[in-house]
């Protein structure tokens, strides 16, 4: 093989393997946007050339939450028969879940400066989120007599984010992070009432840091 033939080869190689670490570094179902690095989030990206720095205002879209596969089984091979739980009490996790999420997030933006508005606008951000594979460590059952579960964190969740102009619908950002809903001291008494204050704190803590990140988002 000549020299001139060796260069062409050695070329073709090389920008088949840039063509290889650049789809390796484009995230599934990216739909253009494009990751920024960030401390305190798992993952977070936006589209390029978006000054996300001018939106000052929001509206939170009604929150989703569902269960981790198989949550209930897990929970109830845990427990005596006598406080099994049913699809009835999953249900109201994956409701109570949803409904904290939206007024949780919106809190979380507002610690960031931003406004919290019910129309669309110029400068308005439509924030939708999601939180998929809750795991609930020790729910209530509410059944009669005297029950007590004692758990070092509430549990632990994926939360999504989607941010979109209010008014074109266009996706701007988008974060994954996965959280766990910290407690205070090693073993704490679970409840219904412990277990949304610190679901909802985890939900707070990570609007605030989003909403940072996307006001000094450089992708």
């Amino acid at each position: 093989m000549d020299r001139h033939t060796l260069f062409r080869v050695l070329a073709a190689v090389l920008a088949g393997m840039a063509v290889s670490a650049s789809d390796a570094a484009t995230p599934p179902n990216s739909e253009g946007l494009v990751a920024v690095q960030s401390r305190s989030l798992d993952e977070i990206y936006v589209r390029p050339n978006a000054n996300l720095s001018a939106y000052r205002k929001i509206i939170v879209d009604p929150g989703q939450a569902t269960l981790k596969k198989n949550w209930l089984k897990d929970i109830n091979s845990q427990r005596d028969m006598t406080r099994w739980l049913v699809p009835e009490d999953a249900q109201r996790v994956q409701e109570l879940a949803a409904s904290s999420l939206a007024p949780n997030v919106a809190e979380g933006f507002r610690q960031q400066g931003y406004e919290v508005v019910a129309a669309a606008g110029p400068g308005v951000l439509r924030v939708t989120p999601r939180v998929s594979d809750l795991y609930l460590n020790a729910p209530d059952t509410h059944n009669p007599g005297i029950q007590r579960y004692f758990v070092r964190d509430g549990g632990q969740a994926t939360l999504q984010l989607e941010v979109r102009d209010a008014v074109s619908g266009e996706l701007l950002g988008r974060v994954v992070d996965r959280g766990l809903a910290r407690e205070i001291r090693l073993n704490n008494r679970a409840t219904d009432v412990s277990n949304l204050f610190w679901f909802e704190a985890l939900y707070r803590e990570w609007a605030s840091n989003s909403a940072k990140v996307f006001a000094e988002a450089q992708p």
